[in-house]
């Protein structure tokens, strides 16, 4: 059973219970039961939350307001309550307006210093913008401190012409009140950063100009200092710890003086504030969340964070496929401790991984919060998709059916219990059961204004191609791909980065979202806009739009499957890469059953002229048939497995592995890595019915194209038409699941599919 106090089981007893065939005096017999049995938990916990996205707009030097900083302390909060424990009661958050810096030093004070005794357990979660000012005491090498920046700091008139001094509170104040709390199990988490950068594309960085600005603009000897009022209570707090300022220096350059703090980004790196579907949340903090909803037990931090800076760096690629990884989340401990190998936020957690949690019941509608959604499939949880409702024993006792969502909170129904007497409630886990891909959904192109006079006829062009493809402003949200023109400056900041092949300045091409450059996607600076749309780009889009619509069905951590794939050379047996379900009846990883150690990160390099295969290894007890499919490191979509011509090759049999390519399967050709440097990524979906609707396509493709038999089938003429088919043979197979059907889209069943991804990096040759 969950870990909860009686006090709340009492209150949401009382006002969030919905049962059916339960009574009233079974509820209450159930919570002296459960009381009796949680009142063994003493541990005191408490947190101070603060999100901050209302700064002000300062145009000449960029610094914006946010958009997920707010949100990130709600997606903790739920976090905290709903997993570990924590009561809404001992939770402080201050957003935006309240999250002055006398405000927040002051709850610091209340809320959790006065409060401490040893053996609590605190948090002090901080979203919003980074800076630095210059340190008096030079404490490190650079003779700056990193800050954060409340609401009501802001920079000196004048600025960067005048120095001045800001009303930020330094990172030496946070060191001196993390010693200030009482015991030795605190937790800082930093969704910020200090790099002085502004925007990436249309991300936003949470970064404020500072004192590093300056010497980049003007004279060094300008500075920004931290205020009066912050120095003051730098001393004030060194006096009630018994510090001498010498004595604070030597401590502070040893790291954090206890616990642990979580930051979003190295010093010099930056801390994204961006958009998953139209949910607007810091990457770091989501990425985090997100993976503690997931877990069964109680994991270190270190675990918690090699996991982090992974998934960081995986989706982030996705961002900056040109200039690489630029935020990397880090953790620092205690000198001499080993606070890394003690379990996250220093408490235990409830053990059963979840998707959703419920937050309120009334009748038959629910209320639910998405914590634990992979960030980029939750465009497939809105209308339609379903919920299994388990127990603390993980076992299913009903299912939840979405019928509206917006960001990260949805309404539904209960629409079936498996045993009489189930009772739902707030704090009632939900684990995916199926997800809905909406049938009208569209690969977002935002129209950049170095397009000029040319938007419209960029914008007809798009909507010629396929009624999917939506242009759209590049200030609205939810965009997957800039279309503008390559700038001097742009082609500077390549040229920075050692990169070789060069676009040409004027030509017309795609970007992502942090306005790096799409490889393969520049042409001619002569090229009129409307030809590249209709000519070069058309094929390019369409295959944008099925990889857009095929990651959708990825459900690596949700599938009920159990399914392993992984990559190797074939010169060695080595494996580079691999992915396996995590709720299968069976985990095995393939490099477990070789007693191979797998690398920490699922992007791996490899160097071209690599030969190398996948492996697809069916744990369950019946056949799975597979699909094997290659997105290149341009967009462009092929299928590895199954080829056309070869419909009739057998399924994985139960217990089997199978490798890809295979002669003895009609996969005639050799996987050589080559191609330009960037990254690709192998999508391996398994099902418990073939592939009937996508098979007839590839089948009616590879005729009308000069491919070879037994070679790869390039979906460059309709590839989001292959992936339809395929999601199509994917929602038929869940028809027979008894899921409630929702028209207007393509559900999956966790119990019928899974979809694994292999992500690769190409070095350059």
């Amino acid at each position: 059973m969950s870990i909860i106090k009686r006090r709340q089981f009492l209150q949401f007893a009382g006002s969030a219970l919905a049962t059916l065939g339960i009574s009233q005096l079974e509820i209450e017999q159930q919570a002296v039961r459960y009381a009796q049995v949680l009142a063994q938990n003493t541990t005191r916990k408490r947190a101070l939350l603060v999100g901050i996205n209302d700064y002000l707009k300062v145009n000449d030097f960029q610094w914006y307001p946010l958009e997920g900083a707010v949100n990130d302390t709600q997606i903790q909060k739920e976090l905290l309550i709903n997993l570990f424990g924590f009561q809404s009661d001992d939770i402080r958050v201050l957003h935006d307006q309240e999250a002055t810096r006398e405000n927040i030093l002051q709850a610091f004070e209340e809320h959790l210093i006065k409060w401490a005794q040893p053996g609590d357990v605190a948090i002090f979660h901080y979203s919003g913008h980074g800076s630095q000012v210059a340190d008096p005491d030079k404490v490190f090498e650079d003779g700056r401190v990193s800050t954060i920046v409340p609401i009501n700091s802001s920079l000196p008139s004048g600025y960067p012409n005048k120095g001045g001094k800001v009303n930020d509170i330094t990172g030496h104040t946070l060191w001196l009140l993390m010693q200030a709390i009482n015991t030795e199990n605190v937790t800082f988490v930093l969704d910020s950063c200090f790099s002085g950068g502004a925007r990436k594309g249309i991300l936003k960085v949470r970064s404020r100009p500072g004192d590093q600005e300056l010497l980049r603009i003007t004279d060094s000897k300008i500075q920004l200092l931290a205020s009066t009022k912050e120095q003051e209570y730098q001393k004030q707090l060194m006096s009630r710890l018994n510090l001498t300022n010498s004595d604070f220096v030597k401590l502070r350059q040893q790291g954090v003086p206890k616990g642990v703090m979580l930051a979003a980004a190295r010093r010099d790196q930056s801390a994204i504030d961006t958009r998953f579907a139209d949910t607007p949340v810091g990457i770091f903090t989501y990425i985090l969340t997100r993976y503690l909803w997931q877990q069964t037990s109680s994991e270190s931090v270190n675990q918690v964070m090699l996991s982090t800076i992974a998934t960081t760096q995986k989706i982030l690629q996705e961002y900056f496929p040109t200039s690489g990884v630029v935020q990397q989340p880090e953790f620092n401990v205690k000198q001499g401790s080993n606070n890394d190998k003690q379990i996250v936020y220093f408490t235990n957690r409830k053990n059963i991984p979840a998707e959703a949690v419920v937050t309120k019941v009334q009748g038959n509608q629910i209320d639910l919060f998405l914590g634990g959604i992979d960030p980029r499939s939750l465009k497939a949880f809105g209308r339609g998709a379903t919920f299994t409702v388990v127990d603390s024993q993980g076992q299913e006792q009903g299912q939840v059916q979405i019928e509206s969502r917006q960001q990260l909170k949805a309404q539904g129904k209960l629409i079936q219990t498996t045993t009489r007497g189930v009772a739902i409630a707030a704090g009632t886990l939900l684990q995916e059961r199926t997800r809905a891909i909406p049938n009208d959904l569209t690969l977002r192109i935002g129209l950049d204004s170095s397009l000029g006079q040319d938007i419209e006829s960029a914008r007809r062009a798009l909507r010629a191609i396929n009624k999917r493809i939506e242009p759209v402003s590049v200030n609205q949200p939810d965009i997957n791909y800039i279309l503008g023109r390559v700038t001097q400056e742009y082609v500077q900041q390549l040229q920075k980065l050692n990169i070789k092949k060069l676009p040409e300045v004027g030509s017309t091409a795609l970007f992502s979202p942090a306005a790096d450059l799409i490889p393969g996607s520049d042409g001619s600076a002569g090229e009129r806009v409307s030809d590249a749309v209709s000519n070069r780009l058309k094929a390019k889009l369409k295959s944008l739009l099925a990889a857009r619509l095929v990651k959708l069905t990825l459900n690596t951590t949700s599938s009920k499957l159990s399914v392993a794939a992984a990559m190797e050379t074939v010169d060695g047996g080595a494996i580079q890469a691999e992915a396996f379900t995590i709720r299968g009846a069976t985990v095995a990883p393939l490099s477990r059953s070789r007693g191979q150690t797998t690398r920490s990160s699922n992007v791996q390099r490899i160097t071209p002229g690599t030969l190398v295969r996948f492996l697809v290894q069916n744990n369950e007890p019946h056949d799975l048939y597979i699909s094997v499919l290659l997105i290149s490191v341009d967009g462009e979509l092929l299928v590895l497995s199954p080829l056309p011509g070869n419909e009739d090759a057998p399924p994985i049999a139960a217990g089997q592995q199978i490798q890809v390519p295979d002669p003895d399967r009609g996969e005639l050709y050799k996987f050589r890595i080559a191609g330009e440097p960037g990254v690709a990524e192998v999508l391996v979906i398994a099902s418990t019915t073939p592939f009937k609707k996508a098979i007839e396509l590839l089948r009616a493709l590879a005729a009308e194209s000069d491919s070879k038999r037994g070679t790869p089938v390039n979906l460059d003429q309709k590839p989001d038409e292959a992936i339809v088919s395929l999601l199509n043979d994917l929602d038929e197979g869940t028809r027979g699941a008894g899921i409630a059907r929702v028209d207007g889209t393509s559900q999956i069943d966790t119990q019928q599919m899974a979809a694994l991804s292999i992500t690769f990096e190409i070095l350059p040759s």
